[in-house]
């Protein structure tokens, strides 16, 4: 890089230049301070990862994500939107890339091509948080024993882990209620799913490879999945980081 750096602060943007090439950022990227702090204190060597989304992701991934035709590779697989947007947003505000590879491990572990896809859907219109271990968190309304309120015979007890074959799960989407074990955004299991006028809310975690459908009704908010773990009894929607640390907890 060379020695001359020129640049240009306004209330609304950062303008640098070196090497002949001129980047924009918003005052409101979150890496925007750093910046700031960066070109007024010539610390040159931390300019190309702040102005450069490509050079970030990269830098921030070492060696997991690579940009490649303005696609993202994870591992050397290419990322679809959701995921690529995750990335960039992980890169932004600073927090640890692993969970984002694990993610891609484990989806990759799922056997169906229409379920990964159908479940990216389903990530993009939620926004759901990812979790450190690479799966996602969503949410189910049960009885206020903790059982499931479809049959009453499925304990949902915080901690628990909830299993069926994935044989058993009807995987076709066109089908919106059939066998499988549910989860669904925030929104349609408090206001559309009912368990009992003394229901419960549970955030769940699933793992991506365990996705078996998403019914095409209510706008990819609900799927079918065969596997999940109950995380916690809560009584709003927690969506405010989008990388969650999974400790089980009895209420929050």
């Amino acid at each position: 890089m060379g020695k001359k750096v020129n640049w240009l602060i306004t209330d609304q943007n950062i303008t640098v230049n070196y090497e002949g090439q001129t980047h924009i950022v918003a005052r409101t990227d979150a890496l925007a301070p750093k910046l700031i702090e960066a070109v007024k204190n010539n610390k040159l060597d931390e300019i190309p990862n702040l102005v450069s989304a490509a050079k970030r992701v990269e830098s921030f991934g070492k060696g997991n994500f690579v940009v490649q035709d303005g696609q993202i590779l994870v591992n050397g697989v290419v990322a679809p939107r959701i995921l690529s947007d995750k990335i960039v947003k992980f890169s932004n505000e600073g927090l640890p890339y692993a969970p984002l590879v694990k993610f891609a491990e484990n989806l990759q572990k799922n056997p169906s091509f229409r379920a990964v896809n159908e479940l990216y859907q389903f990530l993009e219109k939620n926004d759901h948080p990812i979790t450190e271990s690479g799966c996602f968190i969503a949410y189910k309304k049960v009885r206020s024993d903790f059982l499931d309120g479809h049959t009453g015979t499925i304990d949902n007890s915080v901690g628990k882990t909830v299993e069926m074959p994935r044989n058993q799960v009807n995987e076709d989407p066109t089908q919106t209620c059939s066998y499988g074990l549910h989860v669904a955004n925030w929104d349609y299991a408090k206001n559309i799913y009912s368990a009992g006028s003394d229901s419960i809310m549970l955030e769940v975690e699933v793992n991506p490879a365990d996705v078996v459908a998403v019914p095409i009704d209510y706008d990819q908010a609900k799927m079918r999945v065969c596997k999940y773990k109950v995380l916690g009894v809560v009584v709003h929607e927690h969506s405010d980081s989008p990388l969650r640390v999974t400790n089980t907890r009895a209420a929050c």
